[in-house]
């Protein structure tokens, strides 16, 4: 009874640790890669000289990519640039969105990645801005950028949005009342306050204007309707220069136009491009160069460039870099000190992230601070005597030096977090397979484990003493660390006590067996980096199957083959194609009527069918209440069949279908349809028993099917490229249920369609697997996700970015995931409804 207690104490500390292992690393890789760059507290560069500028218009085309501006060049911005000021190419760095862009023009920060965790909408850590440094700033436009920067402590920011109603992206509706909206307040603005601030300097006026995005989505940027957004753009902006110059002095104000991103043909952006990354940039007006050569610049350059003209500090987490050819020459010297201002201001972000790094008491100077230095004293010296184009030479170069830098002891410090989580994994998963595989050795091992203890606490006093003598400003590093240590102290201490002994029955060659999972772990991972690898792993996995479990259906084979065929077809991409929606819903249709079933069954089936399909063909309007009625019907359909587990499977798939079919866009309901039937091929657990007895031990048929549950979880992620489908998202997809931009309801209609194949997998999972399943499924995800860690990159598209974040979360979570769906399939497979509300059901249906 002892050794029960105690083997259940074990038992219970093994859930909860690896709970816990799971959860840190988790969180850790995502801490290491998107943990905030802002550096909190940073002194700002004082500016003792005015700027040519008393204030800077700013006008932000939302979603304007430069081929479109080019192709179709509007009249006036077309002379401003050809006459009176400079032009070129921003280059917008991915991800290419709105928030992201526009904090890049106005802050010099390339997104926050921590704001990925707050959907992009709130900012985890107050920055900068040239709002920030003004004297005060007016903003109207989308309530989702204004927001941005009127919440929180932000006094000297005073912005008005339009209600988010208007965000419409049903084709009907104009998108020029979102501009036009923008153009009128700034006019009453214009009117009744700008007396108050007409000999004030340092004033921003912050114009953006979202029709041409909204267009872009709707109508497509090769749309007319885009064109004329554009055209009737420029048009305002010619009358709000006029009525700006009949105000204020002539000559002290200056214009800017540019955008916060592009767009693809088809209406969507996100990714990396030519046509998202692109975006026009024109200025003219005081302190700006009459250059009609073309400049690109990088977003971020613009902050600086903005900071220069109202002569103010720059936005302290700034990564731009001023391009003194925007500047008017008359002002040179100016320009020179500008530059040098940026250059310091980029110094003091290298010194901070190197005492984040190394501490604050690393006695020896880093080179590249010593280097830094000695430039900038360089340049101060040529300033003085004059020699202002020697100066900036060796300005250029400084800033180089400063942005690597700057690059390098941010991964510095990621480095070291990765390592950490790296013991961490080893540690765990040595530990899991020990606990799985692992007999109690015989002999007396006290003495070891002391020695183990005392050099346990002895490696975590030296990290803690190190901690305090460097004088880190971050405490993460000291508490991952003493993790990652008490994680391989619990491996080496369950090594030290136990044997590994891996007892797999029922297999006449277990090697062989074991070498066929592990080389289809090997393919999936493969398969998390190159999609196209998973219709190899799907022809390895039913051939495996043929091999180690017994019994199994002759479709089996040949179900399975088919499934292959879908991770080698295309991501599914916006552009809708109906007819492969419809089709399914027929085949669907036509497996309603040959099979034996209810007639009250049948007619509910046909009847979501048939509706199903008339609002895809857009022959019914399904966002008033139909294609809602359809997604919250579901599971009392399903709930209608018998608790037979196949006549619950067959009725999951084909009333989820319906939802999925209005929320597709291609292929996405045959791969569903295709996966139903291979899993209705799997022998069901209680047929496995009979075959194979009672026996609790792990079988090779056990961790067969649980490679085979993890390559179908995989699947549903990764058959129709629906990881793509939330990195590059489209409004177009949710259409038969809004049209109104509204994230969050989007996102959820979005992930509950990656949820309809899962959830069909958690039912077959509870039909199909016994429970010594998922402890395979825990052992062999944890191999999967280690290597999966190190690709996560805070880099690039969402869709990079996306699809690195969710390769490595759902290898991490995959056992969990696993054994959620196969609890979030018990009311789907055990509810049902009573007999005398069916029977009421069935009277009303025969009245009808």
């Amino acid at each position: 009874m002892y050794l029960t207690e105690r083997k259940h104490k074990h038992d219970y500390f093994l859930g909860i640790w690896g709970f816990l292992m799971h959860l840190i690393i988790l969180w850790g890789a995502m801490d290491a890669n998107f943990h905030s760059p802002i550096i909190q507290g940073l002194p700002t560069i004082p500016v003792s000289e005015k700027g040519p500028a008393k204030r800077v218009l700013l006008f932000v085309a939302d979603g304007m990519r430069f081929r479109t501006f080019w192709d179709h060049l509007p009249p006036y911005l077309s002379m401003k640039l050809k006459n009176e000021g400079v032009w070129g190419i921003s280059h917008a760095r991915m991800p290419t969105e709105s928030r992201p862009g526009n904090i890049a023009i106005v802050a010099g920060l390339y997104e926050d990645p921590s704001a990925l965790f707050k959907g992009w909408k709130e900012n985890p850590v107050e920055f900068d801005s040239v709002f920030n440094q003004s004297y005060m700033t007016w903003g109207w436009g989308s309530p989702d950028i204004i927001s941005l920067f009127s919440k929180g402590s932000n006094r000297n920011f005073m912005g008005k949005s339009y209600p988010s109603s208007w965000q419409d992206f049903d084709t009907s509706t104009s998108t020029i009342r979102l501009d036009s909206w923008v153009f009128e307040r700034f006019l009453q603005w214009l009117k009744y306050d700008a007396n108050a601030v007409k000999d004030q300097d340092n004033i921003i006026i912050f114009f953006h204007l979202l029709g041409c995005d909204t267009a872009g989505h709707a109508s497509k940027p090769r749309s007319k309707d885009y064109v004329q957004n554009l055209k009737y753009i420029d048009w305002r902006i010619q009358e709000i220069v006029q009525k700006t110059e009949e105000v204020f002095e002539p000559g002290t104000t200056a214009y800017l136009f540019t955008s916060d991103h592009g767009m693809t043909d088809w209406g969507s952006h996100g990714s990396g491009s030519k046509d998202e990354t692109e975006t026009p940039f024109v200025a003219w007006g005081a302190g700006i160069s009459n250059n009609s050569e073309r400049q690109d610049i990088e977003q971020a350059d613009i902050t600086p460039f903005i900071s220069t003209l109202l002569g103010q500090s720059i936005p302290v987490n700034n990564e731009g870099v001023l391009n003194l050819k925007l500047l008017s020459p008359e002002i040179k010297e100016y320009g020179a000190r500008a530059f040098l201002r940026n250059i310091k201001q980029l110094v003091l972000q290298v010194k901070a992230n190197r005492e984040l790094s190394l501490g604050s008491n690393d006695i020896s100077t880093h080179w590249r601070d010593e280097e830094l230095h000695k430039r900038i004293h360089q340049i101060e010296a040529l300033i003085r005597e004059g020699k202002i184009p020697q100066s900036m030479d060796v300005a250029e170069k400084t800033v180089l030096l400063a942005k690597e830098s700057l690059y390098y002891f941010r991964q510095y410090q990621r480095n070291r977090f990765m390592l950490y989580l790296t013991f961490m994994w080893f540690g765990w998963i040595a530990l899991l397979f020990l606990k799985v595989a692992g007999k109690p050795r015989r002999d007396d091992q006290s003495f070891k484990l002391y020695l183990l203890k005392l050099g346990f606490l002895g490696v975590i006093f030296i990290m803690f003493i190190e901690y305090i003598v460097s004088g880190y400003r971050d405490a993460r590093l000291l508490l991952y660390g003493t993790v990652a240590i008490f994680s391989m102290w619990l491996a080496i201490r369950e090594a030290i006590v136990t044997a590994p002994l891996l007892e797999i029955q029922k297999c006449t060659s277990p090697q062989v067996g074991v070498i066929m999972i592990m080389v289809l772990i090997v393919i999936m991972f493969a398969g998390l980096i190159y999609r196209t690898i998973f219709s190899f792993a799907m022809c390895y996995a039913v051939l495996l199957q043929k091999v180690l479990i017994k019994d199994s259906h002759p479709w089996l084979l040949w179900t399975g083959f088919v499934l292959a065929i879908f991770p080698s077809l295309p991501v599914v991409e916006p552009q809708p194609r109906i007819i492969i929606v419809f089709i399914s819903l027929c085949l669907a249709g036509v497996a309603c009527c040959k099979r034996k079933s209810p007639k009250i069954l049948k007619l509910l089936e046909v009847l979501r069918l048939i509706l199903t399909g008339l609002v895809c063909m857009e022959y019914l309007e399904g966002r008033s209440w139909i294609s809602w009625t359809i997604l919250i019907s579901t599971p009392i359909c399903i709930w209608a069949y018998s608790l037979d587990s196949r006549q619950r499977i067959i009725g999951a798939a084909l009333h989820l279908l319906c939802p999925l079919a209005l929320l597709s866009a291609s292929y996405e309901p045959v791969f569903f349809l295709t996966l139903a039937g291979h899993l209705l091929c799997w022998p069901l657990a209680k047929e496995q028993r009979e075959l194979e007895g009672d026996d609790k031990h792990m079988s090779m048929q056990d961790l067969a099917r649980a490679a085979s549950l993890m390559l179908y979880t995989l699947l549903c992620f990764f058959g129709t490229g629906n990881m793509a489908s939330i990195s590059s998202f489209d409004p177009g997809w949710t259409r038969h249920f809004v049209t109104i931009f509204s994230p969050f309801t989007m996102m959820f209609l979005i992930l509950f369609k990656i949820m309809i194949p899962l959830i069909l997998v958690g039912c077959a999972s509870r039909a199909c697997a016994s429970s010594t399943v998922f402890l395979g499924v825990l052992l062999l995800g944890d191999c999967l996700a280690l290597p999966l860690m190190y690709g996560i990159t805070n880099q690039g598209s969402w869709l990079d970015i996306g699809s690195a974040i969710s390769r490595f979360t759902i290898a991490i979570t995959l056992p969990c995931l696993l054994l959620i769906l196969y609890y979030l399939a018990h009311p789907l497979m055990t509810v049902k409804i009573p007999a005398s509300f069916k029977n009421a059901i069935k009277k009303a249906s025969l009245r009808v």
